[in-house]
């Protein structure tokens, strides 16, 4: 009994939650090439995280700032929003916390609640791209899941090599779009190509590849 007892997490859910969708935050960072090990090896477990942030975290607090590592002009911006809807007032509260919106290339805001139409319309018009993830989608990193396929986000150059190796045209090849979850994961943009290998004990390694549409 002792040791079933030891195995159950006695901290607040709320702290669980913000711990495991930051970490997943963290992670799709460094997968699109920005810069988090400061972040990451800040709060490496769940009691490193609750020591740092409390079992009720702020969720101000939890918000930062990366740079990508082949460009450090080219910030990405993490805020974290409260449980409560998410209206005009709210909106310019995030953007207040905004280190250097002038080198902002993206703003991440982690959704608890609902969002009204006009702080929705205000987002979408700011002069750097917004990116609204729920929470919920945060809570595990599904590109680590064991049956999920490799992926690679090809550059220009690699991408015409591709066309011009096979006589294809952009639209020939097989579409993925920007909703997918993979999509979204990575933060492709339509036109964008990713290669997707297929690999296991049970089958050869087989290559496919899925254009953002």
């Amino acid at each position: 009994m002792e040791c079933i007892a030891n195995l159950i997490d006695k901290g607040s859910v709320e702290s669980s939650r913000y711990f495991l969708s930051r970490g997943t935050v963290l992670e799709m960072l460094a997968d699109r090439g920005y810069d988090v090990v400061q972040h990451a090896n800040l709060v490496s477990s769940l009691s490193d995280f609750r020591s740092r942030f409390g079992q009720q975290p702020n969720h101000e607090a939890l918000g930062f700032c990366v740079s990508h590592l082949s460009n450090p002009s080219n910030t990405v911006q993490v805020a974290f929003a409260g449980t409560d809807t998410i209206k005009m007032t709210t909106v310019m509260e995030i953007c207040s916390r905004i280190v250097d919106s002038g080198s902002l290339k993206s703003l991440i805001i982690i959704l608890q609640s609902k969002i009204t139409s006009y702080a929705h319309k205000k987002l979408m018009n700011l002069p750097f791209k917004v990116e609204i993830i729920r929470i919920e989608d945060l809570l595990i990193n599904i590109t680590k899941h064991v049956l999920q396929p490799k992926y690679e986000i090809l550059t220009g150059e690699e991408k015409k090599a591709l066309l011009t190796k096979h006589s294809l045209e952009e639209k020939q090849l097989p579409c993925m779009l920007r909703s997918d979850v993979i999509a979204r994961y990575y933060g492709l943009e339509t036109g964008q190509v990713v290669k997707i290998t297929h690999s296991g004990p049970m089958v050869d390694s087989h290559v496919t590849y899925r254009c953002v549409a």
